[in-house]
């Protein structure tokens, strides 16, 4: 009885920690439903005009296809430099690349918010300032850890000798990574494509700083929409980025699965 104890104890911590972190999903999706005219829960019934707001609206429009546009370029260049990063580490060995590896990681050490205002400053001096190019840099740079740290772990089930087997018979090192690395890592380019996509389609800290008319991804909308008034579409809105973020971490999961 003792020893089922702690596992009961942290079964029941695993639990509540499960429904704090969706509790909030637990009142967003009933307010999205509101009949109200200002975010609460249904008074009268279920009502779908705030959804119907949503998508006959072309400033929300707008912003889901530029979130769309920036995430799927932002990915492509995150996955350009985390993967080329990641192999470079790889083919080095452990221990010449302990630097580059937390280069790698800084923007996750780096506090959002000290980052933002260094960027900032930065593209208004060279003219990326509100646009989407340096919104993709932005978001490129930001999901850049979680491209590193997916590919490095995908590297470790690689057989080095299948390297040196293509480097023996003449291929170089374009060609290998190409032809022999990726396709035995693809897995984990899915799940680094999926968090760096998702890393984007969330991201609003940096994205205040960084854009100012011409750039209104979903979130920063969102974040304008909260600060001028309580609309009942923002909760619309929310219930969407949740379905597309479950959507997509299901396909992570599944494509992990396979790995395993």
């Amino acid at each position: 009885m003792r020893a089922k104890l702690p596992v009961l104890l942290l079964r029941a911590c695993a639990v509540l920690a499960l429904i704090y972190l969706i509790a909030p999903l637990g009142v967003v999706i009933p307010v999205s439903f509101t009949d109200q005219r200002m975010l609460s829960l249904p008074v009268n019934g279920i009502s779908w005009q705030h959804y119907e707001t949503v998508f006959n609206s072309s400033a929300w429009l707008g912003s889901a296809l530029q979130s769309l546009l920036i995430g799927i370029a932002s990915t492509f260049l995150a996955l350009a430099l985390g993967v080329s990063s990641a192999i470079g580490c790889w083919l080095l060995g452990q221990g010449r690349v302990s630097f580059f590896r937390v280069v790698n990681l800084l923007p996750l050490v780096i506090p959002s918010i000290i980052y933002a205002l260094g960027v900032y400053r930065v593209f208004v001096e060279i003219g990326l300032y509100d646009t989407l190019i340096g919104v993709i840099m932005v978001h490129a740079v930001g999901s850049v850890p979680f491209v590193f740290v997916a590919a490095s772990t995908n590297l470790e089930y690689v057989d080095i000798a299948l390297v040196r087997a293509a480097r023996s018979l003449g291929a170089g090192l374009l060609r290998t990574a190409c032809f022999v690395i990726l396709p035995n890592i693809k897995t984990g380019l899915i799940s680094a494509a999926i968090f760096a996509f998702l890393h984007s389609w969330d991201e609003v800290v940096v994205t205040l700083f960084v854009s100012s008319r011409a750039v209104h991804t979903l979130p920063r909308r969102m974040w304008e929409g909260l600060s001028e008034n309580l609309d009942p579409a923002i909760a619309c809105v929310a219930v969407a980025l949740i379905v597309v973020t479950v959507i997509l971490l299901s396909v992570e999961q599944r494509a992990s699965g396979k790995r395993g």
